[in-house]
């Protein structure tokens, strides 16, 4: 039997870059990405035939995925039917912020009988590269439930990044200043820094959850 090798021209390969992923992931991906970017207004109505039209999907793969995000907490089940994107409390950001940091503060206490990896180059930037860090601190410590935990926080998190860097002028020193203490600090010099990182957040949540609504504002009365 020959085997023939599989190139970039191959019809093989064509076959499987083409293949159409489902709707329901497509429509998940989608919806995910934009809850998290705040792509939607907290407390506002989905509205799930725009969202269809706006993918070129039929209904039920989109309300499927709403479904699955608000077990993620990235939306929430509207009183009578339907969907709403989450509403920002800033009690509950606070709390999200002191759970965030204790995943991280438990990961390092996990792993610190290991030598701190040099960090991977990378493009990231600002809030992105400081997610990507905190992200890679809770994958080394191999423990599920945790990096699940991180996550599903950092997720809901993410949404608030535009806002913080309206709130922190700084954010972006603040950031190289944690990927430069990844590389040449010491693990109590990080700890440290990621502390300070989420203390301040935590003591400005209500601030962070105003310039949100107020961006939020301000797009409606530009629409």
């Amino acid at each position: 039997m020959i085997f023939l090798p599989i190139t970039a021209t191959s019809p093989c390969t064509e076959l499987i870059v083409s293949r159409p992923r489902d709707p329901f992931s497509l429509a998940l991906e989608d919806l995910r990405n934009r809850a998290a970017r705040g792509g939607f207004a907290p407390g506002r109505s989905v509205v799930i035939i725009e969202e269809a039209r706006r993918l070129r999907l039929s209904t039920t793969p989109v309300r499927e995925a709403l479904a699955w995000l608000c077990g993620e907490g990235l939306m929430e089940r509207a009183p009578r039917t339907g969907y709403l994107a989450p509403r920002l409390d800033a009690s509950l950001v606070r709390d999200q912020f002191w759970v965030r940091f204790q995943c991280l503060a438990t990961s390092m206490d996990l792993t610190a009988a290991l030598a701190m990896s040099a960090a991977p180059a990378s493009n990231l930037i600002d809030e992105d590269a400081v997610r990507d860090l905190f992200d890679r601190l809770v994958r080394a410590t191999g423990n599920r439930a945790l990096i699940e935990t991180f996550r599903r926080i950092d997720a809901q998190l993410q949404m608030l990044g535009d806002a913080e860097s309206l709130v922190f002028a700084d954010a972006a020193e603040e950031a190289r200043e944690l990927a430069r203490l990844e590389t040449v600090g010491s693990r109590t010099q990080l700890l440290t820094a990621i502390d300070a990182y989420h203390r301040r957040r935590m003591e400005n949540a209500a601030v962070i959850v105003f310039e949100v609504e107020r961006r939020d504002h301000r797009s409606i009365d530009d629409g």
